[in-house]
């Protein structure tokens, strides 16, 4: 049991830390800091990102898998088919938004960060695409692949992005206002409307 508590630790530590990072008065606090060199904070910040998440993963797959059931083989065409939608999803995502989001940018002339609010391509079908695509993924893998750590895991992803979703809502309601609000009412957060 230590070993699955030590990972639901490690998520908490990492999400904590993430989402701290990422809040306001984190962000006015390094631009008070690191004055003309906080062009870098979002490059630091997904290197940072990058660097705890790995340790996470770490601490996940360093766990002695438990299988919780064996999957028939529907079961694993059903949840490699999900997988690879989730993969793609994810992927055009962050073709779309990865020089911003990743803080590349700040390398390159120009500004690369979305201006506008984004409400086409995969936008038209949820607001969040990037957090309905990741869920995607690891929910089919842990369905093909039905181990303890990773039930673990996907309940500690989708609170996380639950919570997050929450404040990138009201950040992107104060970013739009009426416009966002209006997208609101339209477009579903994670599951596109089936009719």
């Amino acid at each position: 049991m230590l070993p699955y508590f030590f990972l639901v630790l490690s998520w908490l530590v990492f999400g904590l830390l993430h989402s701290l990072l990422a809040a306001a008065f984190a962000k006015r606090f390094a631009m008070r800091v690191m004055k003309q060199s906080y062009k870098y904070y979002r490059l630091l910040y997904s290197l940072f990102a990058t660097a705890s998440l790995a340790w996470v993963l770490h601490n996940h797959f360093s766990i002695t898998e438990t299988i919780m059931w064996r999957p028939p083989v529907i079961e694993k065409i059903i949840a490699a088919i999900a997988l690879l939608a989730g993969i793609a999803v994810m992927l055009v995502c962050i073709k779309k938004y990865f020089l911003y989001l990743s803080g590349i940018d700040v390398f390159m002339e120009g500004n690369t960060a979305p201006a506008a609010l984004q409400t086409d391509g995969l936008h038209k079908y949820v607001r969040h695409p990037l957090y309905s695509g990741t869920l995607l993924f690891v929910w089919a893998l842990f369905l093909g692949y039905p181990y303890m750590n990773s039930l673990v895991s996907c309940i500690c992803i989708t609170l996380y992005t639950w919570i997050g979703l929450q404040f990138e809502e009201k950040k992107l309601l104060n970013e739009y206002g009426e416009a966002y609000r209006e997208y609101q009412g339209r477009i579903p957060a994670l599951l596109p409307k089936m009719f």
